[in-house]
């Protein structure tokens, strides 16, 4: 039926390709400050023997945000586009180098096991 027809091309528009972002959704991220994105999550610094290991994810909120997102409570988020996050400014500076990178790197821990979140961030389609 033409209705079917219809509905389809603005579903399309509205799902975002999976492992993309777009680059004015970042930007926006960006530019409201790292603090403000912190909102979204809660985490605790994770020690192996004293050194520092990462930040082990606590909370994730809301849900809807991190829907499509393989993260979880307990993952130790180790680096971000290769970049240490240990320190306030590390964090900072990777956060907002986001702004010029065609990617989103995220290396993380789930275990003993190492694994890579990656997202490209591109235009978004039509804009």
């Amino acid at each position: 039926s033409p209705d079917s027809v219809s509905a389809e091309p603005a579903a399309a528009v509205d799902k975002r390709p999976k492992g993309t972002l777009y680059r004015d959704e970042v930007d926006s991220m960006v530019d409201g400050g790292l603090g403000r994105f912190l909102q979204r999550v809660e985490v605790e610094a994770a020690l192996d023997n004293g050194k520092f290991k990462g930040f082990r994810i606590l909370t994730l909120y809301p849900p809807s945000f991190w829907q499509d997102v393989d993260l979880k409570p307990g993952d130790v988020v180790t680096r971000v586009n290769g970049m240490p996050i240990e320190r306030e400014t590390q964090a900072y500076d990777a956060f907002v180098a986001l702004k010029k990178s065609n990617e989103l790197r995220v290396s993380y821990l789930r275990g003993a096991r190492r694994r890579p979140l990656v997202y490209k961030i591109g235009a978004r389609p039509g804009g």
